[in-house]
């Protein structure tokens, strides 16, 4: 709450506002004057508060009035500010909209306001009380040479991405109060919260979508989830072209607009229409992620689309948000589906997405491979990462290379694939180098031996047959894995050979062992020996790491990989995606370019009770990742210093190491 939520609007709150601006801004040069006097607000036909100096004209128009109500303010705003350029031609003008919370529809009429003013200085930015406030102060308590209009100027100009409070709140800590760490932290554990409630939200939501798509006969469960995709889809496509600064068709205004436009008012298939314009994207067509061929429900209406799926989705914007839209689809779809062992491979966890990212330690010229990518988590955090790390005169050459050239994923359902594609495109690109395709068989479909530098993944946990048709002499002899058992009478050569036993086997046995072939031998030669290979990040069901049954899996790893960390999770890790308890661990380790050398590094430890996020989907303490130095990644790299400052030469000194006496700890 801030001071300005129980003041009198017409006594007390422009008033107030008033001698704070005055506190902020005056000694930076700027006259402000209100409009309405010590015992009544300012009339209607003026702006309620003025500030300006040579430059700049700023209207400031405040207001009690809380969500729809406050869309009868867009008017007057709009109005005083055009008439202030217009008597100001030469200045630079503005509006800055102060109000308890700014409501979406009202975020959107501003929007709409910039956005077609694009190329002009007319702007209006949305402060809600605390942020408003939160400036002020830290104006008021500062030296006058601090936090210049220049600054102020720069928030304005991302227009485009006032999409909601908590955004704006970011833009201003981003450009204007960068070296407030406690801010920063504020906002990020405010940002937390708020993705959870939006997430929690939006499944609700699309449930009711998916069910209302059922009962109006429009999509029976395949075609729900194709429907589902495509519709939230349409709507991310259309974000990013309104941030582009096009137009935003997947709103109930211009949804009408449009289908006006297309002549449909009487057909009601413009949704159609739209579809078709998003699916005929030339680069769409060129990467496969869209066919001719495909197409929504024919008994897929306007009507419907704009009162089910338009209108109720309009309050969220997926674009510019952590908020995983796509994603929350097709896992609505796919726990209404009876899939919910299946949808724990498509959703690993975000926080342990983004630990598993931060401990492979991406160089921006790593070339990265997730052969089960599900939605594309994994490749999405492992390109921001790896973009966050560009910089130079060659930083747009390599940014590009990154999006286009290094991320690379596979997933066997052509739909999952889809969405992995999709995701990839709203979030930056990279989509060219998604397939939908059997990761195992990459050797084969995509000749990948030997040429990635970062396996991140998250395999199928269950059991998968390896006695499958396409599964050939060639694939089960590179699957050494495979359980086999020596044949008695050795007569011949052929019958020397094991003999392969069973028909299934966990998935991540198959996939560690087909990840030993795609990955570089040697990915950096500059590094000690241990630390050459190419990295593998994988996610395994720990019957695999103590159980007799994978026994064989075991020695193929400690042949064929320096082991580096082995993260134990909490059973609930997949409880909120799958609504199954599975034990599992994160496997960190590094491919060996000589089996037959044995390791002599120790190996990483850890268990991590809380992943932030409870059976609920609601946040909790993160043991994993966190800002408070006392998480399992910082652990680990003070164990990783620690290693690296055992050697002697190029050989690793195990007496150095036992000298320093490291004991592990409770994270609490």
């Amino acid at each position: 709450m801030s001071k300005y939520d129980n003041l009198d609007a017409r006594t007390q709150l422009e008033q107030t506002i008033t001698l704070d601006l005055k506190s902020a801004l005056e000694k930076r040069g700027f006259t402000v004057r209100p409009n309405g006097t010590a015992t009544n607000c300012a009339p209607a036909n003026v702006p309620d508060i003025e500030v300006w100096n040579s430059r700049l004209h700023i209207n400031v128009e405040v207001t009690q009035t809380t969500k729809s109500a406050a869309d009868r303010e867009m008017n007057s705003i709009s109005d005083h500010l055009n008439k202030t350029k217009a008597f100001f031609p030469q200045k630079e003008c503005y509006a800055i909209y102060v109000s308890p919370e700014t409501h979406y529809r009202m975020i959107n009429s501003i929007h709409d306001y910039n956005i077609a003013r694009k190329s002009k200085d007319p702007k209006i930015l949305p402060l809600c009380f605390s942020t408003f406030q939160l400036y002020v102060e830290k104006l008021s308590t500062s030296h006058y040479s601090l936090y210049t209009e220049a600054q102020l100027l720069k928030v304005i100009s991302r227009f485009n991405e006032f999409t909601d409070d908590d955004n704006i709140l970011r833009i201003l800590y981003q450009e204007i109060f960068p070296s407030d760490m406690t801010l920063k932290k504020e906002i990020e554990d405010k940002e937390i919260l708020k993705h959870a409630k939006i997430e929690q939200d939006l499944f609700g939501k699309l449930d009711t979508i998916e069910n209302k798509l059922r009962e109006s006969g429009i999509a029976v469960v395949g075609d729900a989830v194709r429907n589902m995709i495509y519709l939230v889809f349409m709507k991310l496509f259309e974000e990013k072209q309104e941030m582009l600064g096009g137009k935003n068709y997947f709103t109930s205004d211009t949804f009408i607009e449009f289908q006006q436009a297309q002549g449909q008012t009487e057909k009601k298939q413009a949704i159609h229409k739209l579809f078709e314009i998003v699916r005929d994207q030339e680069e769409f067509q060129e990467t496969r992620l869209f066919t001719k061929t495909d197409h929504l429900a024919e008994t897929l209406n306007d009507d419907f689309a704009l009162e089910f799926v338009i209108k109720p989705l309009e309050e969220y914007r997926f674009y510019v948000t952590k908020v995983d839209g796509l994603g929350a689809a097709y896992e609505v779809l796919a726990s209404n589906s009876s899939k919910d062992v299946k949808v724990g491979q498509f959703f690993t966890p975000k926080h342990v997405v983004q630990f598993m990212v931060k401990l492979a330690d991406l160089d921006p010229t790593d070339v990265c491979l997730d052969p089960c990518c599900g939605t594309g988590r994994f490749l999405i955090w492992a390109m921001d990462d790896m973009l966050s790390k560009v910089s130079g005169k060659n930083a747009e050459i390599m940014s590009e290379s990154i999006k286009h050239n290094q991320l690379f994923g596979t997933d066997i359902d052509l739909n999952v694939a889809k969405l992995a594609k999709m995701n990839m495109y709203i979030h930056g690109d990279g989509k060219a180098n998604i397939w939908d395709d059997d990761g195992l068989l990459l050797y084969k479909t995509k000749g990948i031996d030997n040429k990635i530098d970062v396996i991140l993944t998250n395999p199928p946990l269950g059991r998968m047959n390896y006695r499958k048709p396409n599964f050939d002499e060639d694939f089960l002899k590179r699957m050494t894995v495979i359980p086999r058992a020596k044949a008695e009478v050795a007569e011949t050569e052929e019958n020397d050979e094991s003999k392969i036993t069973g028909k299934v086997m966990k998935g991540g046995a198959l996939f560690v062992n087909a990840c030993n072939y795609y990955l570089k031998g040697v990915r950096d030669k500059s590094k000690k020996v241990e630390w050459r290979g190419g990295k593998l990040l994988i996610i395994l069901d720990e019957g695999i790491l103590n159980t007799d049954d994978y026994r064989e899996t075991r020695q193929f790893i400690r042949k064929n990989y320096y082991i580096k960390a082995i993260i134990s999770l909490t059973t609930d890790t997949f409880v909120p995606v799958s609504k199954t308890p599975t034990k599992t661990s994160i496997l960190y380790a590094i491919k060996k370019d000589d089996p037959t050398a044995t390791q002599k590094e120790p190996i990483f430890y850890a268990y991590a009770e809380k992943v932030g996020m409870d059976t609920k989907k609601r946040p909790c303490p993160n043991h994993l990742l966190n800002e408070k130095g006392e998480d399992i990644l910082t652990k680990y790299l003070q164990f990783k210093a620690k290693i690296q400052e055992c050697y002697d030469g190029d050989v690793f000194n195990q007496h150095k190491f036992d000298a320093l006496g490291l004991k592990g700890g409770i994270i609490a």
